[in-house]
């Protein structure tokens, strides 16, 4: 059980509730949990902007990504797919480099494929199929394995594979096979019809007053990107993270067996794959998760992610605990999030 000094942890409370007061966020809200228990959720949110509780549904953006990643690895539990097989034969296309691109490729940012631009994506309205289509068509950058490159649209062929193994397409698959065994009941690809004014939209860029603007949301949330079109909730954010902690089962719930949980979180983005010359830029990435670099604290075995909307998941087997860390700001810089989980672990015992 995590032994937190609670008067330490204010701290980190305290700090959330600066960002709010100095306008660096709209809104926080911070949540940690170990794996027996939710340990505490707090909101801060200003008088000028919309009602922010612990409740409130926000875009997570990229934790979508090891949502995702828990899925595909479900099927490679299940004897379905194997994480060396080339994978564009599976979506009805030729192998279109060598070696070719594989579902580990993908999970780990490695595909050498090139990056749409997601913005555009967006504006135009295009739909996940389009995407898809398009991605097989883009240039090789490098060769599949060999650098790490981050990459959203890629996750849209994660997203199709999933559709074409499973039967159904992956919003039901994702919502069937994760979500709802582990009670997520907040987090989905469009929040609006479930939960109404418990949505908060992002703003449209830090320091900005303006909110995503409808039209792009609409799209946005058309589009269901397998990369980073999830909202959720601090609460089932948590309960992913607790069963992440727990070795993949929550509740009497098991959404991956032990080995495949140890597997995604081992890093991928060794022996120069994620290098740099400055070690405090260097990437450090395993199957659908982000791994601690040289400025992280806590144990060596954690895992987790961000979101572009200033969203992060960090999930520690080491110290036990579970962080969130939820705003609403596209393009939210990083050092307000290590503010504050810096601290939450400062107040571990």
């Amino acid at each position: 059980m995590t032994i937190i000094d609670r008067d330490a942890l204010a701290r980190a409370f305290d700090i959330a509730a600066a960002q709010v007061a100095d306008g660096t966020a709209p809104w926080v809200i911070v949540g940690l949990a170990d794996a027996a228990e939710t340990l505490d959720i707090q909101a801060f949110s200003a008088p000028r902007d919309p009602h922010v509780d612990v409740g409130t549904v926000g875009l997570v953006a990229s934790i979508t990504k090891p949502i995702v990643a828990t899925v595909v690895m479900q099927l490679v539990a299940e004897g379905r797919l194997t994480l060396g097989q080339p994978v564009e034969p599976l979506l009805g296309a030729a192998a279109s480099s060598e070696p070719a691109v594989t579902a580990w490729h993908l999970l780990s940012h490695t595909s050498g494929m090139a990056e749409l631009d997601f913005e555009r994506l967006v504006a135009e309205g295009v739909s996940h199929a389009v995407i898809v289509e398009r991605q097989l068509a883009a240039p090789r950058l490098d060769p599949p394995g060999s650098t790490f490159r981050y990459a959203t649209s890629t996750f849209d062929l994660l997203g199709a594979i999933i559709t074409a193994l499973d039967g159904q397409p992956y919003p039901d698959a994702i919502r069937t096979r994760l979500l709802d065994p582990l009670e997520m009941r907040d987090t989905t690809f469009d929040p609006r019809p479930r939960h109404g004014d418990r949505v908060v939209m992002p703003l449209a860029s830090p320091g900005s007053s303006d909110w995503f603007p409808a039209a792009m949301a609409d799209s946005f949330i058309a589009m269901a990107p397998p990369g980073g079109g999830l909202w959720s909730s601090a609460g089932d954010l948590l309960r992913f993270g607790r069963a992440m902690l727990r070795g993949g089962e929550l509740d009497d719930h098991r959404i991956l067996p032990r080995p495949f949980v140890d597997l995604m979180t081992r890093e991928t983005t060794v022996d120069g794959v994620g290098a740099s010359d400055d070690p405090v830029t260097a990437s450090h990435y395993a199957l659908g998760w982000g791994k601690p670099g040289v400025t992280t604290p806590g144990s060596r075995t954690a895992f987790g992610h961000d979101g572009v909307a200033g969203t992060r998941l960090w999930i520690d087997p080491g110290e036990d605990l579970v962080m969130v860390y939820l705003t609403g700001v596209w393009g939210y810089p990083t050092e307000p999030i290590d503010l504050v989980m810096n601290a939450i672990l400062a107040a571990v015992r």
